[in-house]
């Protein structure tokens, strides 16, 4: 199913939404909220790109029978949402960040994503104590993330990292009169969140194992290879891992075994699932393509060469 490209239009709307409100900041936060939103923009092909953040009030659309204008409304939330989080998470990892020019930001930005909601729930709905459940989700999972090893021991803590993105799900289910599915709702975005996790720390493991940030990859790797917490991680265990060891197999199985989770679900939220099956697919590509490549160097170094040069001649 198509979960992206039917979306551009609205999606362009929902970003100019953003930049016109972020331009009615006062001086000089309205530069640098424009800016910051220019590094996520979808539409921006440098950008960093946060599909789940921006197109979940689309996918829930049908299914949970929202209008267009008020799937729009919460895309537009999402993002202030997103962009306040991400501030907060620029401070605590990055010692260069300043605070001053930050928080004064986030804090705009956090009133924009209340003024989504505020109109919707009277003050005893159940969407404002999940509201709170999850920012206290989101605090526990981002202050214990160092000292805890959650890839090996406690999965939903890595997804518990975004689960300010539930009250997106939680609020379409609450409108539609669906509020026994909020539970499941919730276990398929984390399902969905901790593969979207494992795809980018692939991606990310050299700058992570430079900086001594927490990566689920390098979590599997330091467990396969028996070396103990306290002990350094080398890049070169790690390409072991990945190039000789073929632990990105497992990896992918991982997320695999992630996807029939959610092809299993009664709650049917389609696109979601099928944003899903890309991340796995493309996880299950990396890891064919490193044994390809194995293979072919096993193969001897002529049958290499000529694989690597046959489209030269």
């Amino acid at each position: 199913m198509d979960w992206l490209h039917a979306y551009e239009d609205k999606l362009r709307v929902v970003f100019e939404e953003n930049r016109r409100v972020i331009a009615a900041f006062p001086e000089p936060l309205n530069a640098r909220g424009l800016a910051y939103l220019d590094q996520f923009n979808v539409f921006n092909p440098d950008s960093h790109k946060n599909y789940i953040c921006y197109l979940l009030p689309f996918w829930l659309q049908d299914p949970c029978s929202l209008s267009p204008e008020l799937a729009r409304r919460m895309s537009a939330g999402n993002v202030f949402l997103m962009l306040y989080f991400f501030l907060q998470d620029d401070l605590m990892d990055s010692p260069e960040a300043s605070a001053a020019q930050a928080l004064p930001l986030a804090n705009l930005l956090y009133v924009e994503f209340l003024a989504t909601y505020l109109p919707l729930f009277p003050a005893d709905s159940p969407f404002w104590s999940c509201f709170s459940r999850y920012i206290r989700e989101w605090a526990d999972s981002v202050s214990g993330e160092a000292g805890s090893d959650y890839f090996l021991n406690d999965r939903t803590r890595l997804s518990h990292k975004a689960s300010p993105l539930k009250l997106c799900s939680t609020a379409a289910l609450l409108l539609s009169g669906q509020t026994s599915s909020t539970y499941e709702a919730e276990e398929m975005i984390h399902t969905v969140l901790l593969t979207l996790q494992m795809l980018d720390d692939y991606e990310d493991w050299q700058q992570d194992l430079e900086d001594g940030s927490y990566n689920c990859l390098l979590s599997l790797a330091r467990s396969c290879a028996g070396i103990a917490a306290g002990e350094r991680l080398t890049e070169a265990a790690v390409k072991n891992f990945i190039y000789v060891a073929g632990g990105l197999a497992g990896y992918a199985a991982t997320a695999q075994a992630n996807h029939l989770m959610l092809e299993e679900a009664t709650l049917q939220l389609p696109l979601l699932v099928s944003f899903h099956l890309v991340l796995v697919q493309n996880l299950q590509q990396i890891a064919a393509a490193i044994e390809a490549q194995k293979q072919l160097l096993l193969g001897g170094g002529l049958d290499y060469w000529l694989s690597t040069h046959a489209n030269l001649s």
